[in-house]
């Protein structure tokens, strides 16, 4: 057994921690006994616990999902400010722009829209929550998870050292809390192929007929699981689409009398894609005709659900960007800068086990020997400084390899504490991407099934249907 697992079997068995660390740390040594064992890295299981270790609220994006009004705003001023997409709620300033005095959701808005308020005259402070919970950022996650839990405020403000607001926890963002303090199942992961696989298409809705009125369609959208009403039609099915944000808008223009009929305001333009289309077809088809929505139908034509748009982000996730191949290896070192950052700024933090690791994706070098490819970065840690890393494989020629799989030199040849703490994961994780790159160089739908170098130095890959690949390993 290795330095490093024992040295987690004796945080699991000799330290005051908690017991859902104990839970963590027992199973992850579990698993990397089980990787010791195989001799082989299965590419998506620990993995999962290093992105499951956000340890502070200040890890978390908590600049989303709100907007902040002043102390004299309106109802129409909120329903504004609630119009764009992301925003779920609303935190109102106190007078004089002094603090954050209290919260309006979504929710809350629509409900008393519904009861009669009128959004002109009504002041958002007149209907706001003001149960105000401010906790630091560096507050650890199952410490904030508690007090919320135990507070059960309308609001969660997170605040830096010099009391200055730093973000706003939303519903979302809590179930984000919770799930990663919950300990990764170990199945294997099995990538979806349709639209009906990737996403739960029966959430987010309601079904009203189309001669209903907007005060009906507004009480159905006060409930946080409701972001759209499908209006339907007495013979012709789903004719058109609400949205929250539509309702909204209409409300802010002033606009929302009792009796208008919600087929005066849906939206029209609709497109209706099989539960069993390919998700880069049906991808392809969304953004090209850019409908108002998405009816999913079954085999026989009839109502599955309806694609929201966070049903087509949630798509998009499971489809790799396109890569430019030509059988060399010139674009493999923006891609894994691309799959490191995430979109972010470089460099990037990582955080595994209560320790973090800076990495300098900004100066990520990838070069080829042979059928072998060196990938160097530096990373940082308290303990080692700025370390260069350099991650070794050999992907084999046509002669010698005819698999999934490449030969990877374990030893990182850097500081010690990087070489123990991170060294795996930073293995697995690279191969991962690199095994992501290796899959776009073949047709739609496929996989390389096998894969080398051929004697000119470029890459050679066999397609081969997904369900047919073996399992992802670096031997």
């Amino acid at each position: 057994m290795s330095q490093i697992l024992q040295h987690w079997f004796i945080l699991c068995h000799g330290c005051k921690v908690d017991r859902l660390d104990k839970v963590f740390f027992m199973n992850l040594c579990q698993l990397i006994l089980k990787i010791q064992l195989n001799k082989v890295f299965e590419l998506h299981e620990v993995w999962k616990y290093v992105d499951c270790m956000v340890s502070t609220l200040g890890e978390l994006n908590l600049r989303d999902e709100y907007a902040i009004l002043e102390y004299n705003a309106v109802l129409a001023d909120a329903a504004k400010a609630l119009s764009p997409v992301q925003h779920s709620a609303v935190l109102v300033r106190g007078k004089k722009g002094r603090g954050i005095v209290g919260i309006l959701k979504m929710q809350i808005l629509l409900h008393h829209l519904a009861e009669g308020a009128d959004p002109v005259s009504t002041p958002v402070t007149s209907v706001m929550q003001t149960e105000v919970l401010r906790l630091r950022s560096n507050t650890p996650l199952d410490k904030a998870i508690e007090i919320i839990q135990e507070r059960q405020p309308h609001a969660v403000l997170v605040i830096n050292d010099q009391d200055t607001f730093e973000g706003y926890i939303s519903a979302a963002d809590f179930r984000e809390m919770k799930s990663k303090m919950l300990i990764s199942t170990q199945k294997e992961y099995i990538a979806p192929e349709t639209i009906g696989e990737a996403v739960d298409l029966r959430d987010e809705f309601r079904i009203v007929s189309v001669n209903d009125t907007l005060d009906s369609a507004s009480l159905l959208l006060r409930r946080p699981s409701v972001q759209f009403v499908l209006a339907k039609g007495s013979k012709k099915g789903i004719e058109g689409v609400l949205s929250v944000q539509h309702v909204l808008r209409i409300i802010a223009e002033g606009k929302l009398g009792r009796k208008e009929k919600i087929k005066r305001h849906m939206k029209t333009n609709l497109l209706r894609l099989r539960e069993d289309t390919p998700l880069d077809i049906a991808l392809d088809t969304i953004r090209e005709r850019e409908p108002d929505g998405v009816i999913v139908l079954d085999q026989e034509n009839m109502f599955v659900g309806f694609l929201s748009p966070t049903d087509f982000r949630e798509l998009s996730g499971h489809i790799v960007e396109e890569i430019e191949h030509d059988g060399t290896f010139t674009s493999l070192g923006p891609h894994l800068i691309r799959r490191y950052t995430n979109g972010q700024e470089s460099p990037v933090v990582w955080t595994h086990l209560g320790s973090e690791i800076i990495v300098h994706t900004n100066e990520l070098t990838v070069e080829q020997d042979g059928e072998v490819i060196y990938i160097e970065f530096p990373v940082e840690t308290d303990q080692s400084g700025k370390q260069p890393v350099t991650i070794e494989f050999d992907l084999g020629n046509s002669e010698s390899n005819a698999n999934r799989s490449a030969a990877v030199q374990r030893n990182l040849e850097t500081h010690e504490i990087i070489q123990e703490v991170w060294g795996k994961l930073v293995i697995e994780k690279t191969w991962e991407h690199v095994l992501e790159w290796i899959d776009a160089s073949t047709p739609r739908r496929t996989v390389a099934g096998e894969f080398s170098v051929n004697q000119r130095g470029l890459l050679v890959t066999k397609p081969t249907s997904p369900a047919q690949k073996e399992v992802n390993a670096v031997v």
